[in-house]
């Protein structure tokens, strides 16, 4: 039986808990059928089902916060090891060092940590994001251009790898996996079960909201890159301009600030310069206040949140990364394509880097776009099945319209339409990351698609 060499919670296709444990986050894709999924608890249950499933030859996906927006974390009659339960936060104020669970969501882990010490790691903002994903890919976060990547902040690991072995991971120990860890993608070499993080203090930050009537959309655009340049702007800073469909009728920049209003002003004259503002709030407030603000659990979501549109399940994203500032032809496209959209909750989305997150060679990690001015995020989300094909095909159109414009693609943001996706995602450390998979995972245990086994 399975059940004898599968510890943890072990769910059947016979099992109570089966049809909401093979639900995807991305309602596009319909429920997958996957022969068992064990909900693990602990390292070792990690250990064996890594195990069972190379002993009975039984495919198998990791899963952490299950928010892969292909359902890389699902499959078809295999094993879905799911790690969520293995969720601990611990803060240690000696050391300064955060263990932290592989299956912990964000939004638990700001709370434990400022609850615990008032310390925080540089994560992302979408509440439900699992630690391991967002850690693995890299990891942007509204303090990361202050304090770096998620992964910059990542100190050891411990991992299962492809023999079903317990590999304790860090710079002196096995230096080539804790590199590829730190942006070379999630479960390509091992399942993570823990990370220690260096944790930084937090307490009051600034937020901000600034918009525009949508027809300021270019100087708005001009506007913003010029004064994100990533060399120039103060590191306390991460923000984010949203360009919506042109039916909305409105752009606007979001942002934190760590630090007073008082001081934020000054940095912020340059947009207040553009033509036309509409509304302009800035808030002082607690650090996890914030936090809750942009993974829109505020009471106007609409306004804060940082990543997406509150209360839609159904969506198609992806992303490309700005390493110049827009010519006039690229703000056309960019128009052209809001207007042109196939529902409301469309965008593109400009998240700001440069900051401590460039201040890392782009082969010092396995994450290569670190000199980038700012990720591009394309968007769109709808409700109705039938809308499928439309709002599918509007993301990638307008993402190939922006290739003469742009360069490489996040992985955390995967996209299966992407052909080059190896170059998109690794760019000139992919060779390194291919030599370290045939190493570790010789015989492609850890598959799925658009994983490294699919290279090697």
């Amino acid at each position: 039986m399975v059940q004898d060499t599968l510890t943890g919670t072990v769910v059947a296709p016979w099992s109570p808990l089966y049809d909401t444990a093979r639900v995807d986050y991305n309602s596009l894709f319909p429920p997958f059928s996957p022969a068992y999924i064990v909900y693990c608890q602990k390292t070792l249950d990690v250990k064996r089902a890594v195990h069972w499933a190379v002993h009975h030859k039984v495919p198998f996906r990791i899963r952490s916060g299950g928010h892969s927006y292909e359902a890389y974390s699902l499959l078809n009659g295999g094993l879905v090891i799911d790690v969520s339960r293995i969720n601990h936060v611990h803060y240690n104020a000696v050391t300064g060092i955060a263990q932290i669970g592989a299956g912990a969501k964000l939004l638990d882990i700001y709370q434990e940590l400022w609850d615990q010490s008032r310390v925080s790691i540089p994560g992302g903002s979408c509440a439900t994001v699992g630690i391991a994903g967002l850690t693995l890919g890299g990891g942007f976060g509204l303090i990361s251009r202050k304090f770096g990547l998620t992964c910059d902040s990542l100190e050891s690991l411990t991992m299962v790898g492809a023999r079903g072995q317990i590999l304790e991971v860090s710079a002196s120990r096995h230096p080539d996996l804790f590199w590829a860890s730190r942006g070379g993608g999630g479960n390509n070499f091992g399942a993570v079960t823990e990370f220690r993080f260096r944790a930084y203090p937090v307490s009051d930050v600034s937020i901000f909201f600034l918009q525009w009537e949508w027809n300021r959309l270019p100087e708005v655009l001009r506007g913003f890159q010029q004064w994100s340049d990533p060399r120039l702007l103060d590191d306390r800073i991460v923000a984010i301009l949203t360009l919506p469909a042109a039916i909305t009728r409105h752009v606007s920049i979001s942002g934190q600030f760590l630090g007073e209003p008082r001081e934020l002003l000054p940095l912020l004259a340059p947009l207040f310069a553009i033509a036309g503002m509409t509304e302009k709030v800035i808030r002082a407030m607690p650090y996890i206040d914030a936090v809750k603000h942009f993974a829109g659990l505020s009471m106007d979501p609409e306004r804060w949140i940082a990543q997406g549109v509150p209360n839609r399940e159904t969506f198609k994203n992806t992303s490309a990364y700005t390493f110049e500032i827009f010519s006039d032809s690229a703000i056309g496209v960019i128009q052209a394509a809001l207007l042109h959209v196939p529902g409301p909750a469309s965008l593109v989305q400009l998240d700001t880097y440069g900051g401590a997150i460039a201040r890392i060679a782009d082969n010092a990690t396995a994450f290569p776009h670190r000199k980038a001015r700012a990720c591009l995020q394309f968007q769109t989300y709808w409700s109705e099945p039938a809308q499928n094909n439309a709002h599918i095909r509007w993301v990638e159109n307008f993402r190939r319209a922006m290739l003469p414009y742009t360069i490489g693609a996040y992985v955390n943001y995967c996209d299966g339409n992407i052909k080059r996706w190896p170059r998109d995602y690794y760019d000139g450390n992919l060779a390194r990351l291919l030599a370290i998979k045939k190493r570790w995972d010789p015989h492609n245990v850890f598959r799925f698609p658009q994983g490294l086994c699919q290279l090697t």
